[in-house]
């Protein structure tokens, strides 16, 4: 594949007077202006990056590959990269692309490859260390103990606070808790009721947490329950909630025929439906 682009490569850029090959101290970058044939160069360019210094302690090294030629014309470099991995180990030492341009269409000067007897040829190594775990994130469908239960008492005597806080509890990897503002979070007055998610348990992995919730408001009179869902990716930080801004007016709320608001209390229940949970493993 080519593909042009101004800036030349990090890794290295010579210029090649008579196309000869060139060496580095550790690294080589060789170009076979008439193909290297062995490996299907014939009526090509061919070039390579070779590197040498593959140790006993590094059985392989994986590289990602790209080689430059510069287009005196247009003034950009022609870039050309296969998109594989190479593996250098000690055994193979030399990648590179037997075909990374028509010999042709590189001789012909109206192409702009040649300027004089000369060329600028480049190639840019990209090391990929390897991977030393990889990250296994399982839902849990009904988690174990996943249903809490507030009981709020003296709920009148809260009225003036914004938020109040139930205390916490613990649903796979992580604790939870409760928060409500008793007159609402906007201008709307309602009951807002919140979950948010708080510390991790020990040796948990700090990572992103998916939650699908129950939200419910007990009808202490009859079955006539208020019930919510809320499916929310929570963040590694502590307290990042998620829930309902408007579960139930504070007027309905005060009004004891209803059912919700019995000798000042108030019931509410949240049910962890499905919670995710990040572990790494050494493989998928």
């Amino acid at each position: 594949m080519e593909t042009l682009r101004e800036q030349g490569p990090s890794s290295y850029l010579v210029k090649l007077v008579g196309f000869s090959e060139v060496r580095l101290s550790h690294e080589r970058l060789i170009f076979y202006p008439a193909g290297k044939v062995e490996e299907g160069g014939k009526d090509h360019v061919s070039i390579y990056a070779r590197i040498d210094n593959v140790g006993a302690s590094e059985m392989q090294i994986d590289v990602e590959l790209k080689f430059f030629i510069y287009n005196h014309n247009i003034k950009k470099y022609s870039v050309f990269q296969d998109g594989t991995m190479k593996h250098y180990s000690k055994e193979k030492k030399e990648w590179g692309l037997a075909q990374m341009l028509l010999l042709s269409k590189f001789n012909d000067p109206k192409n702009g490859y040649i300027d004089g007897n000369a060329c600028i040829v480049g190639v840019e190594i990209f090391v990929i260390k390897p991977r030393e775990k990889v990250e296994r994130v399982a839902f849990t469908q009904n988690p174990p103990e996943n249903k809490f239960t507030w009981k709020i008492s003296h709920f009148s005597e809260i009225g003036d606070k914004r938020y109040y806080y139930s205390d916490e509890f613990v649903v796979g990897d992580r604790k939870w808790r409760m928060k409500i503002s008793p007159k609402g979070d906007k201008k709307v007055r309602a009951l807002s009721v919140y979950v948010q998610a708080m510390a991790y348990l020990p040796n948990a992995v700090a990572s992103s947490t998916y939650a699908k919730l129950k939200l419910r408001l007990i009808n202490q009179k009859n079955s006539n329950h208020i019930e919510k869902r809320v499916f929310h990716f929570y963040s590694r930080e502590t307290q990042d909630g998620s829930g309902i801004s408007e579960l139930i007016s504070v007027e309905d709320l005060n009004d004891e025929s209803k059912g919700y608001l019995v000798e000042d209390s108030i019931i509410l229940e949240t049910t962890l439906l499905c919670v995710s949970e990040t572990m790494f493993v050494d493989s998928i």
